[in-house]
């Protein structure tokens, strides 16, 4: 397809039906000033996942989602799994059992830690307000569900990666439900924009203080606590959020809904599937499609599709030699589900991103 305001990272005849029309009817808005497709794309809420949207005027909350905020941290620890004592499979067991014990993970689970964060809405709204508070000290430091993980595992040279993939939880949820009620469009300069883009912002913090909090617990399960904040810092720790929006010059908003930002020199992560693992990346800053890249390989079957393609045999096949979850409660993000890595990064190598490195799992913890 060919549109002045389009720029796509892979055929459009590739691109599955529902996307395309979700394409379709955002390039038909007059608010939109320019549209790029990452090459993960598939159906989402409005805007397709992997969409980048630059409106004039005014932000959209349904174009930044309902997880707001959600994205990812790595930490290289530098060190192997010999010296973190997690050669042996034995370990690695213990290791992955003792990880679910200090972090919650799954629909429903929760924690009791207070990461000091305090919400009064920018709306004004109080009922807003106590939704949150009752989320707050019970969702912090807990991984959620879903595409969510936490993973170690190994680049090339041997060394420990780290990635924590979660994001505002509840939190997120319930400030872009409110939000999404009131308008597709909300002005920039209006009351209901402004408070939306304050809430939006903090629940980005939230986010990322929750993928810190479960970094440090897992940095400090593998007896590296005496560094994490060397770790955690932004000059070591790679950090990216694909579920946003930035305002930039002449009154205009940019959204990323599944993509990540990929300005020249930026280190980012893309994951493929929870087999595969996942590669860090280099920025190359491509104005054209609007800076931004892949947030992963993207979903290829929907979750109630996932069960039909294969059951927990296949799944055990799939991820044998790496500690994980092989239930029937995770066939939904089972590697198969997911779209080619290889090929996704294919459409972005040297257009859009340039990779450094790539962690191969060997513990998976999912919720």
């Amino acid at each position: 397809m060919i549109h002045p305001k389009l720029k796509l990272t892979v055929p459009w005849e590739s691109i599955e039906l529902e996307a395309q029309r979700q394409i379709i009817r955002v390039l038909a808005l007059p608010e939109l000033e320019r549209l790029a497709i990452m090459p993960d794309v598939h159906p989402g809420y409005d805007l397709c996942i992997g969409g980048v949207a630059l409106t004039r005027g005014v932000v959209s909350p349904s174009f930044v989602g309902y997880d707001i905020g959600c994205g990812m941290c790595h930490v290289n620890t530098g060190a192997t799994l010999k010296e973190l004592g997690l050669e042996k499979m034995d370990a690695r067991k213990k290791f992955f059992d003792r990880i679910q014990e200090i972090i919650p993970a799954g629909k429903g689970k929760t924690a009791n830690i207070d990461g000091g964060f305090a919400f009064r809405s920018a709306c004004g709204d109080k009922a807003l307000d106590n939704k949150l508070k009752r989320f707050l000290h019970t969702q912090f430091c807990t991984l959620g569900s879903g595409n969510h993980f936490l993973e170690i595992g190994v680049n090339p040279t041997g060394m420990v990666g780290v990635t924590v993939h979660s994001g505002s939880r509840r939190a997120g949820y319930e400030i872009a439900s409110w939000y999404m009620k009131k308008g597709r469009f909300l002005p920039l300069d209006g009351d209901l924009g402004r408070a939306y883009l304050t809430d939006m912002n903090w629940a980005l913090d939230f986010a990322l203080a929750n993928r810190k909090a479960m970094t440090a617990r897992t940095l400090e399960a593998l007896k590296l606590g005496n560094r994490v904040n060397h770790f955690l810092s932004p000059e070591v720790m790679v950090n990216e959020n694909h579920n946003h929006a930035v305002l930039t010059e002449d009154n205009m908003a940019l959204h990323r809904k599944g993509a990540t930002p990929a300005n020249k020199g930026q280190l980012g992560i893309i994951p493929a599937n929870q087999r595969d693992g996942v590669w860090i990346t280099l920025g190359l800053g491509n104005e054209e499609f609007l800076s931004s890249a892949s947030h992963g390989a993207g979903r290829k079957l929907s979750r109630s599709d996932a069960d039909k393609a294969g059951g927990v045999r296949r799944l055990e096949k799939a991820m044998y030699g790496i500690v994980c979850r092989t239930d029937k409660g995770v066939i939904d993000e089972a590697p198969w589900v997911y779209k080619n890595a290889d090929k996704v990064l294919a459409a972005q190598k040297g257009l859009l991103v340039e990779v450094t490195d790539h962690f191969k799992p060997v513990i998976v913890l999912k919720g």
